[in-house]
């Protein structure tokens, strides 16, 4: 096979020496050096004095760093190596592996060697060594902070490798700034070694404007090289020949490999969406059976990437969540990640408001598959808020106080959870569940709450006493509290306590314009005061009330109930307490008390 000697007539293309007028050069761009992690060297390595021998190597320019002897033999020597020879024995080892590109085996050395001297990461030769292992692994960050070294600046090796290092990060324009000093190490190989840099250069080109040098360098591989072939229609279509780079890519995508068919699917409906010439809808469907099909890589990060930018363009929140969830779960956005993350953050709170068309359980599906977006403090508490909303005004009052429950004891602190643990525990009880009603309230017990809290905690705790049974506990806690009146009184009726419920005299309004619940108050304790007998009693009830009934539908029934008692049958009772309004006495609590247990699943059909 020729050697790659053919490249110096178009490699040089990029570098403005013999460039045609089609093609735009691009100059070199000055190097950059990152700062390596600090090496802090042992004063007592298990294995000194290698390090100081490969220091005083010189540093070849070219593939001959890799002829080391073949892996077997180097094997051979390295087992029976002392150890004064051992660290050379791993050196010769890594070589051979790298240059039969095993470059686990290679990394699995270098570290080793490293393990015994930390003194090796300061020598470049090792440092380059490294770097190629690591670059060939595809972990470009560590590659490139192995091959950023001052004595490695301008020598094509490291050049060549932080070039399809920088390939690999995606980063375009810091490869180009390579690609002059790696020029000789591309032309010192064989054209079939040599094709992975051509290809990574072509890339770079292709994403700098400079597509058609990228072809003249494809042109040194073969028709038939699938991801050449991919390169070759992606910089056709960037100079404006669809048809030539859309037959490039069809080729691919019917006699490619696995994962060359799918990188042409993905690169021509790039293109075809970049120039309008496909429906973004159908676009879409394309790009989800992409990933339905493949799984990491470059392939896979191109398709988050371009789902969620068509998700965008189509306005659809679901898409765009779920894309921009694989992408910064998955991928990496790079710079974009802060955008990305603030449009999937308000998609959630979208597609979790009440007047959302979304369906509670595709709703509820996409938060929890996409909770580790969530935003944190009062924000994220209002998401919980809307899901949990949603939860319960579907009737699934248990899920939307286990969610709360979860807020309660994860996020909120001290005085924060008194107003949760009212809601928790409201909710509870609606759903029938009591006992988890007065768990929740235990849990959260401290007094510092302000009054408010206080008193919605002791409503919630009065009726789950209550529907537990503990009647007379549920009673004593709502004695005294005027803000408790109306639902101490519903508890008496419900109970049929005719006694307390005469004697409940704060229950009961005073002078005045009288509103439904005010009526409903009245005629329970006339009836209650009925029932008792007490005459006395009912004419204080209708002395006081007795104006304000006459011009109310209710006042025959009051007149009724506060008539002499020869008057009074059991009859007319009846109908009096039928025309009772019917009102909320309880307020907000009348719905807990109403609330019935959940009906238990049946038992597994056998």
């Amino acid at each position: 096979m020729k050697r790659a000697g053919l490249l110096a007539a178009t490699l040089p293309l990029i570098l403005g020496t013999t460039a045609p007028e089609a093609v735009r050069p691009v100059p070199a761009a000055p190097v950059v050096f990152a700062s390596p992690a600090p090496v802090i060297p042992l004063s007592s390595a298990r294995l000194p004095g290698f390090a100081a021998e490969l220091a005083n190597r010189p540093l070849p320019r070219g593939p001959e760093l890799w002829a080391g002897p073949s892996p077997e033999s180097a094997l051979e020597q390295l087992a029976v190596a002392h150890n004064s020879e051992r660290q050379a024995a791993r050196w010769d080892y890594a070589l051979g592996q790298i240059g039969a590109r095993r470059a686990s085996e290679a990394l699995g050395a270098l570290d080793t060697m490293l393990a015994d001297d930390a003194d090796m990461a300061l020598v470049p030769g090792y440092r380059l060594a490294r770097g190629v292992a690591l670059a060939m692994l595809t972990r470009p960050a560590e590659a490139l902070t192995m091959l950023t070294d001052p004595m490695l600046a301008r020598n094509p090796e490291a050049c060549l490798w932080r070039l399809l290092a920088q390939v690999q990060a995606q980063r375009a324009g810091p490869a180009m700034a390579e690609l002059k000093c790696a020029i000789p190490a591309v032309n010192a190989r064989r054209l079939e070694s040599a094709g992975t840099f051509i290809r990574a250069a072509a890339w770079a080109a292709i994403r700098t404007n400079n597509a058609g040098s990228a072809l003249d360098w494809l042109a040194q591989l073969p028709d038939n090289d699938g991801a050449a072939n991919i390169l070759r229609g992606e910089a056709l279509i960037a100079l404006g020949n669809l048809p030539e780079g859309r037959l490039r890519l069809d080729r691919v995508r019917q006699g490619g490999g696995p994962e060359h068919r799918i990188e042409a699917e993905l690169a021509l409906v790039e293109a075809l969406v970049a120039r309008h010439q496909m429906p973004v809808p159908e676009a879409l469907k394309r790009t989800e059976r992409i990933l339905f099909l493949w799984r990491g890589g470059d392939v896979e990060q191109r398709a988050f990437t371009l789902g969620y930018d068509l998700a965008e363009q189509k306005r659809d929140a679901v898409a765009a969540l779920r894309f921009g969830g694989m992408l910064l779960r998955y991928g990496a956005p790079g710079a974009r990640a802060g955008e990305i993350l603030a449009a999937c953050q308000q998609r959630m709170f979208t597609i979790l408001d009440p007047a959302s068309k979304l369906k509670l359980e595709d709703a509820a599906g996409l938060f929890w598959d996409n909770r580790d977006l969530a935003p944190t403090g009062p924000r994220g508490d209002r998401m919980l808020d809307l899901l949990a909303g949603r939860l319960a005004g579907a009737g699934l009052y248990e899920r939307a106080a286990d969610l709360l429950s979860y807020q309660m004891r994860a996020r909120a602190k001290d005085v924060e959870k008194g107003p949760v643990s009212a809601q928790v525990a409201r909710l509870y009880l609606l759903g029938g569940l009591p006992g988890k009603a007065i768990l929740a309230l235990r849990e959260s017990e401290q007094p510092a709450y302000p009054p408010a809290i206080l008193a919605a905690r002791r409503h919630a705790q009065a009726v789950a006493l209550y529907q537990l049974g503990r009647v007379g506990e549920a009673l004593a806690l709502t004695e005294d509290q005027p803000e408790m009146a109306g639902l101490r009184a519903e508890m008496l009726w419900r109970r049929r306590d005719w006694r307390a419920l005469a004697a409940a005299e704060g229950a009961v309004p005073a002078k005045g314009a009288l509103s439904a619940v005010d009526q409903a108050l009245i005629l329970r304790r006339a009836v209650a005061l009925a029932m008792l007998g007490d005459e006395r009693g009912v004419a204080a009830l209708r002395g006081r009330h007795g104006a304000a009934f006459a011009r109310l539908p209710s006042g025959p029934a009051f007149a009724l109930l506060t008539g002499p008692a020869s008057a009074m049958t059991s009859d007319g009772i009846t109908r009096a307490m039928a025309a009772i309004p019917v009102v909320s006495v309880a307020g907000e609590d009348d719905a807990l008390l109403d609330a019935l247990p959940p009906t238990p699943a049946p038992p597994p059909h056998k």
